[in-house]
């Protein structure tokens, strides 16, 4: 390995850790700092995904107003579980989709409803999984009942994500021999995502050891779902850039690509985890 392999890989893993402590303040520093964080990945992830859907044609309806709107509705959101104002959410939500419809009167070009589809699924895609995320947290069975922010099973989440991801691409390396899905990302093997399961259900254990209240069974599953749904929204993101020609979604974290690039899993598997939740403790 020469030196400029070795700096690349330093920058990569001082990068990946940077990001990860972020993460963490988020989660663990309660919910301003929640809010806060996410609002700003929010923001970024809807910008890479606009971008990237702009690549090779510009669209009727601006972006700046998606990633503002967006945000705005994410906000609204945090407003609406603090019991400050219950009106603001609907408001902002329904604000939007007039914007949304109305432009097809103001704006004069033939693909406008091209940019309403674009504009809605990036807010169906981005921030309605992070409503769901924050909604996780105000509704956990370790607070059930108020409305104080609780981070446990969040954190959770990020932790059997991170160890799916870390898993599958190791001893995807090292033994992987068959394609999972090879026209959408090459790189995947089946090693790797049975690996991935695997660690992470074994990682799921100590949540079960820290946190006794809620069963093996609970963890476990919860564990093979986040696994399960996270591939998916992996594979779902390198379908979006192997469709707009790109290699990353953004060059934000050096070695790592953009903020869509690491929270591609937590997107799809935050809707699967709170299906889960509502099932696990309604019945």
């Amino acid at each position: 390995m020469n030196l400029l392999n070795i700096r690349d890989l330093i920058t990569r893993a001082a990068a990946g850790i940077l990001y990860i402590l972020i993460i963490l303040l988020g989660v663990l520093g309660g919910r301003y700092p929640f809010i806060i964080i996410f609002s700003f990945i929010l923001g970024i992830a809807l910008f890479e995904f606009y971008r990237m859907m702009e690549k090779d044609t510009s669209h009727a309806i601006s972006k700046i107003f998606n990633i503002t709107m967006g945000v705005l509705i994410f906000l609204a959101a945090f407003l609406y579980l603090e019991n400050i104002s219950k009106y603001l959410l609907p408001a902002t939500v329904l604000a939007y989709f007039l914007i949304l419809i109305s432009s097809t009167t103001f704006i004069k070009r033939d693909d406008v409803l091209h940019g309403i589809i674009y504009s809605a699924f990036g807010q169906l895609y981005i921030t309605l999984p992070l409503c769901l995320l924050m909604l996780i947290s105000y509704s956990q069975p370790f607070n059930y009942g108020n409305n104080n922010y609780d981070h446990i099973l969040i954190l959770a989440l990020f932790v059997f994500l991170w160890v799916s991801d870390t898993a599958a691409y190791f001893i995807g390396s090292l033994i992987g021999k068959h394609k999972l899905i090879e026209h959408i990302s090459p790189k995947k093997s089946i090693e790797g995502f049975i690996a991935g399961i695997f660690f992470t259900v074994i990682s799921s254990f100590i949540f079960a050891k820290l946190f006794p209240d809620l069963s093996i069974a609970f963890w476990s599953i919860y564990a093979i779902i986040v696994s399960l749904f996270g591939t998916l929204g992996d594979l779902f993101e390198s379908l979006i850039k192997r469709t707009s020609s790109v290699k990353d979604s953004g060059n934000l974290i050096p070695g790592h690509g953009g903020i869509l690039d690491r929270i591609d899993s937590l997107i799809v598997a935050i809707p699967a985890v709170f299906l889960y939740f509502i099932i696990y403790f309604t019945i």
